[in-house]
C-alpha cells in the first residue's frame, strides 16, 4: 500500500512499539498512547486519550487487546484506558480497529457503533506465521527452567494446531523425543507421519509420569488436578493457551509442580519479526479491503 495513513496505536509491549517504528518508515503518520519509553521524534505520542486520535484509517489495539481487569492492554505504560472510552471515540471517525483475542464485549460494542475491525487471531496467515516466534519462545522457556537439555528430554505438545506443529517440529529438530496429544483422528495421522509419537487426549494418563516438558496449546482446561497428579515432580510445564491457561495452576503450586503461564511470547524474544507479521497482516487486510 503506498498512500499515506494515518494510524493510531494505543497499548500493547515490545511488538506495537517496533510496529510504530515500521509504520512510520513506511511513510505513516502514527499517533500513539500508552508508550512511557517510546523515544521517536517521528510519532504524535499522546499524554491522555484524545478524540483527535481517532481520526485515522487504522486504530491499532494490543493482542491480547484488553489486561485481566477488563483495561487495555498497557504493557509500557501504567495508564488504565476502558475499553468504552475508546469505542465512543472510534464511534465518529470508523477507523478499521486492528486486535488480538477480540471478546464478547468488544464485539457487541463493535456491532453498536458499526466499527469494522480485524482480529489478527483469527487470521490463518497471522496464525501460522505468529506460530514461529511463539514455538521459538517457547523452546527459550523451557531451557530457561530446565538444567538438562532439550536434545534427548522426553517432551509432549498438547494439541496440534498452528503452534503445536510449529513446536513439535523445532523440538524434534533438535534432539528431543517429542510425543503430540491430540483428539482428531486426521491429526493423529499426520503427527505419525512427521515422526513424532502419537497419543490420543484421552490416553495422556499413560505417558504424563514419563515427561520431562509438557507444553499446551490448548485453549482450555486440560491438565487438571487429576492429570497432575501423574505428572512427574521433576517435569516442567510451559501453557502457551489463552489466559486463564489449559493448566490448573492452583493445584499445580500445590503439588509443587514447576508450572508458566507463557502467554504474548513473541513480543518478548522477538519482537521486531512479531512487529512485522503485525504490519503484514493488517496492510495486506486493509489493500483487500479497499479492492
Amino acid at each position: 500500500m503506498k498512500n499515506e495513513l494515518t494510524i493510531t496505536v494505543i497499548g500493547g509491549d515490545r511488538r506495537q512499539i517496533e510496529s510504530i517504528h515500521l509504520l512510520l518508515n513506511m511513510g505513516h503518520k502514527v499517533n500513539a498512547f500508552g508508550f512511557d519509553n517510546l523515544l521517536d521524534s517521528r510519532v504524535n505520542l499522546a499524554s491522555e486519550i484524545e478524540e483527535r486520535m481517532f481520526n485515522c484509517q487504522v486504530l491499532l489495539l494490543p493482542i491480547p487487546y484488553k489486561d485481566e481487569e477488563g483495561n487495555i492492554n498497557m504493557k509500557e505504560s501504567n495508564r488504565k484506558v476502558p475499553l468504552k472510552a475508546i469505542m465512543e471515540y472510534a464511534e465518529k471517525y470508523k477507523p478499521l480497529v486492528v486486535l488480538g483475542k477480540p471478546d464478547k464485549v468488544f464485539m457487541d460494542l463493535a456491532m453498536e457503533k458499526e466499527i469494522d475491525y480485524l482480529d489478527l487471531t483469527n487470521d490463518e496467515a497471522f496464525a501460522v506465521l505468529n506460530s514461529i516466534p511463539t514455538a521459538e519462545g517457547a523452546i527459550w522457556r523451557a531451557m530457561d527452567m530446565t538444567e538438562y537439555t532439550i536434545h534427548g528430554s522426553k517432551a509432549l505438545v498438547l494439541g496440534y494446531g498452528r503452534i503445536g506443529k510449529s513446536l513439535s517440529r523445532m523440538l524434534k529438530g533438535i534432539g528431543a523425543r517429542v510425543t503430540v496429544a491430540a483428539r482428531r483422528r486426521d491429526d493423529l495421522a499426520w503427527i505419525v507421519e512427521n515422526g513424532y509419537t502419537a497419543v490420543h487426549l484421552k490416553d495422556l494418563d499413560d505417558i504424563l509420569p514419563s515427561q520431562n516438558i509438557i507444553f499446551n496449546t490448548i485453549p482450555h482446561l486440560i491438565l487438571n488436578r487429576e492429570k497432575l497428579l501423574k505428572v512427574d515432580k521433576g517435569a516442567v510445564i510451559i501453557d502457551l493457551s489463552s489466559y486463564p491457561g489449559g493448566v490448573d495452576f492452583v493445584a499445580a503450586r500445590e503439588l509443587k509442580l514447576e508450572a508458566s503461564l507463557d502467554l504474548g511470547l513473541p513480543g518478548k524474544v522477538a519482537p521486531k519479526t512479531a512487529a512485522e507479521i503485525i504490519v503484514k497482516v493488517m496492510m495486506d487486510s486493509l489493500q483487500e479491503r479497499m479492492t
